[in-house]
């Protein structure tokens, strides 16, 4: 027994824990006095009071509790010389299973870790100094106090009776759950024995908030799921410090928040909750913000539209007024302000043939007087050249001859003409014309020719060529 060990120990305990007692705060963690664990719910912990003792893992629940006259009962049925309560006084006798997981290979008494004399306290924080206490181990299946020890793996019922002031109520338990290795002082868990009582969930916020503009209108805020939950709450707020009103509830770990004001900034913040007897919530995750702006065009293409024009096109935003068109000579360049559209396409003309340009475009809506505008697009670039010859065709002119036929390009110096005798064999010039047409003379009557064309530019002294036609067929 080590109920009289150490005695200066224990009164210094005493003096240190009554300070703690009365400074609990209002959002104390699940096993504080203000939010303890509840009894009736099975729980493993280590326990141990001093640092030199080893510490040992138990599993702990109360099964079973009596008040009142059948409490008063009992006692008298164990032993009739048992204190008779006073008007203002009950017996409370407290059921526990008990189990000694894991530790050393020594003894751990049942009175260990709960002693009648020394660990039950009022939920205001004032330890219980019973008028008597009863030892049980006859009428009821189990045994004192101080009749149980346990040996790693061993497990028994344990009985407590205490004789207390009515006022009592349903006492906490004061259990030592380990040593500060820093200042020596023993460390608590508290348990609730009321079986009314409802234990809270510890639930941690969502980590990791973010808040991006998904359109013109609407924002999207998500984060990191947090374990065992069963949703979270999106708060809005127009400045941080403001009034947060509800945007929505998830079960995600996103939301999209619609309806909003293109341009405004909007403050975020995120909690989670897990429903059950009652719902349960973390705290509030840190604060994020974002504004609402028009999407990022997506799917720019840029091709050449001609010897001195390109072409750029891109899908729609949505929301937005019209799209504002950059280019530069160098992808890390100076982008510069090209033209303004309300289309899905820009048509850029007086280029130099040949040369690679590089483009961005950006949507914007107006709101008022002032443009919101997106982010940029990606880069792309491409060449202006000739343009591939229109209509080319092939036809018979006679038996031994195909004339092969074409429309202008603009810009274009000329045209190259290229034969084979298979589909995808060696095509070789047949003819480099600047006219818009040629007759293919002196073949072979119904053999099968394949042909294909392309247009140049010259600039000095070197020829910037068009891509190929599509490859046609003909017999003279």
């Amino acid at each position: 027994m080590r109920k009289y060990r150490v005695i200066l120990f224990f009164a210094l305990t005493f003096l240190l824990t009554n300070v703690v007692m009365t400074t609990g705060t209002a959002h104390a963690a699940v096993g504080d006095r203000t939010s303890p664990y509840s009894a009736w719910v099975k729980h493993k912990f280590t326990f141990q009071e001093y640092d030199w003792e080893s510490p040992k893992v138990i599993e702990l629940q109360l099964f079973d509790l009596f008040t009142g006259e059948k409490a008063n009962q009992l006692v008298a049925e164990e032993n009739m010389f048992n204190e008779v309560p006073k008007y203002d006084e009950q017996w409370i006798l407290l059921g526990f299973n008990l189990k000694y997981v894991s530790g050393p290979e020594e003894p751990l008494y049942a009175s260990d870790v709960i002693w009648s004399g020394q660990s039950f306290y009022t939920t205001s924080g004032q330890k219980v100094n019973p008028v008597e206490t009863a030892s049980l181990s006859g009428n009821l299946e189990g045994y004192g106090e101080y009749d149980v020890e346990l040996y790693p793996g061993g497990q028994s019922q344990v009985w407590y009776g205490i004789l207390v002031k009515k006022t009592v109520g349903f006492p906490l338990l004061k259990i030592a759950s380990g040593v500060n290795t820093t200042t020596y002082e023993t460390k608590y868990k508290w348990f609730s024995t009321n079986p009314s009582y409802k234990e809270p969930v510890t639930i941690v916020a969502p980590s990791s908030p973010k808040a991006v503009s998904n359109s013109y209108n609407s924002a999207k805020v998500s984060w990191n799921a947090a374990s065992g939950v069963s949703g979270y709450e999106v708060y809005r707020s127009t400045s941080s410090n403001g009034t947060y009103t509800k945007a929505g509830t998830t079960s995600g770990t996103s939301y999209i928040d619609k309806s909003l004001t293109t341009g405004k900034t909007y403050y975020y913040k995120i909690r989670a909750y897990k429903t059950g007897t009652r719902t349960n919530y973390s705290s509030y995750s840190s604060v994020v913000n974002t504004r609402p702006i028009p999407s990022t065009p997506s799917s720019l293409k840029a091709a050449s539209a001609s010897y001195n024009s390109i072409k750029t096109s891109w899908n729609a935003v949505s929301g937005a007024t019209g799209y504002e068109v950059y280019r530069a000579s160098s992808k890390t360049g100076t982008y510069t302000k090209v033209g303004t559209t309300a289309s899905t396409s820009f048509k850029n003309t007086s280029l130099t043939t040949n040369k690679t340009y590089y483009y961005k475009i950006r949507a914007y809506r107006t709101v008022g007087s002032s443009k919101v505008y997106s982010k940029y697009s990606t880069i792309v670039s491409t060449k202006p050249v000739p343009s591939i010859p229109g209509k080319f065709t092939a036809n018979r002119a006679s038996s031994t001859s195909v004339k092969l036929t074409w429309n202008s390009v603009s810009g274009a110096s000329g045209y190259e003409l290229y034969r084979a005798t298979s589909s995808n064999g060696t095509y070789s010039l047949l003819k480099n014309t600047p006219n818009l047409n040629y007759t293919n003379s002196s073949l072979k009557t119904g053999k099968t020719y394949y042909y294909k064309l392309r247009s140049y530019r010259k600039v000095g002294e070197t020829k910037i060529y068009s891509k190929w036609t599509t490859v046609l067929s003909a017999k003279p």
